[in-house]
């Protein structure tokens, strides 16, 4: 497992501070009369006049999970799809001649890392993770600013996002001692990224460069398009609450599964180590299922079901599917699985495994 440098972490949580006092306050300030989203909005049309007064339906939008029911939930071995893919092949020469040796090469997923998503600062749905992201002088509360008519509205949404390692990894490194089980790379509630510690996560012209070279990166389903992946920060103009949770989820994954990309946090990443067995997993990509895959931790908890973003064409849908994965008030929790490769070191030096199809 990749050790964590605690003085690498101090340095980059205090530069974070010192950086966050420079935040341009005009990107954020439709949010200073929006931080509740429990409260109603008034629409009017352009020419002032008042026509609809509407109150947000949150029907059981304060929902939150703990430690012990996501250690439970991550107890999935439907998500889990431990598999054997193949064998390993490893040699050991002595001055007495070389001896063949084989194993079986497996594949599963890990319940790396819970993502969360929420609009008010310092209040994440995962109750012992709300110390992590305290409100501080730059931290930017979400909520939501509302404009246009009752048919026709255009929504500026902001979410914050922490990626925790989940509580799931820890009964997989209980299991891992087995050899027909993977290392996992990351450590249960260790704060891979904190958006309220993240500028870049309210500031998009940072993420120019990166947005324009991947402009064509969107989170959709045929027809149902729910944002772009690009630019990765907390801002979204997704009309639904369901929607905005799962894209800024993805956003986080996008960045914590990569090295080097312009955010403060601490990279999800490991490279290969054939010689010892481990191919831990690479990026997260969008819609790919054979980079990862979400459970959704609140609301309405799923014990066996693991699904990528989006599962659902709700495209010309009379009525919404997503309506019970609301959770306005409190946000939204995921775990996040990704693949593993491995096989048990029988020999000095490996010959020959296994690619997966």
């Amino acid at each position: 497992m990749k050790a964590i440098n605690p003085i690498l972490v101090s340095l980059l949580l205090l530069g974070s501070l010192q950086a966050q006092g420079a935040i341009d306050e005009d990107l954020t300030a439709v949010f200073t009369e929006n931080t509740d989203s429990t409260e109603g909005s008034t629409e009017t049309t352009g020419n002032g006049d008042l026509t609809a007064t509407f109150t947000d339906t949150l029907s059981d939008g304060n929902e939150t999970t703990d430690s012990a029911r996501i250690l439970e939930l991550s107890a999935n071995v439907s998500c889990m799809a431990w598999a054997p893919m193949g064998a390993c092949v490893w040699i050991t020469c002595t001055y007495a001649g070389c001896d063949i040796d084989y194993s079986v090469k497996i594949k599963h997923y890990t319940p790396d890392a819970v993502v969360t998503a929420y609009p008010t600062t310092g209040e994440s749905p995962w109750e012992e993770t709300q110390g992590y992201s305290e409100a501080n002088d730059a931290s930017v509360s979400g909520g939501s600013n509302k404009e246009g008519t009752m048919i026709s509205r255009t929504t500026l949404v902001y979410k914050n996002v922490d990626v925790i390692g989940s509580p799931g990894v820890a009964w997989i490194e209980a299991l891992s001692s087995n050899e027909y089980i993977c290392d996992p790379i990351t450590t249960p509630f260790f704060p891979y990224m904190l958006s309220t510690l993240d500028p870049v996560w309210r500031i998009p012209t940072i993420e120019i460069p990166w947005t324009l070279l991947n402009i064509f990166r969107y989170v959709n389903l045929d027809l149902s398009s729910w944002g772009g992946v690009y630019p990765r920060i907390g801002f979204s103009n997704q009309g639904h609450d369901y929607k905005n949770g799962a894209l800024a989820a993805q956003r986080a994954a996008d960045i914590t599964t990569r090295d080097t990309q312009p955010h403060l946090y601490i990279p999800m990443t490991e490279d290969p180590n054939p010689q010892f067995g481990q191919w831990p997993p690479g990026e997260v990509i969008e819609g790919d299922e054979t980079t990862h895959k979400w459970q959704q931790l609140i609301p309405e908890a799923e014990a066996d079901t693991c699904r990528v973003f989006p599962d659902i064409n709700d495209h010309g849908e009379a009525q919404d599917p997503f309506a019970s994965r609301m959770n306005q008030v409190a946000g939204y929790a995921y775990n996040l699985w990704r693949p593993y490769h491995c096989c048990e070191k029988k020999g000095a030096v490996l010959l020959y495994h296994t690619e997966e199809q």
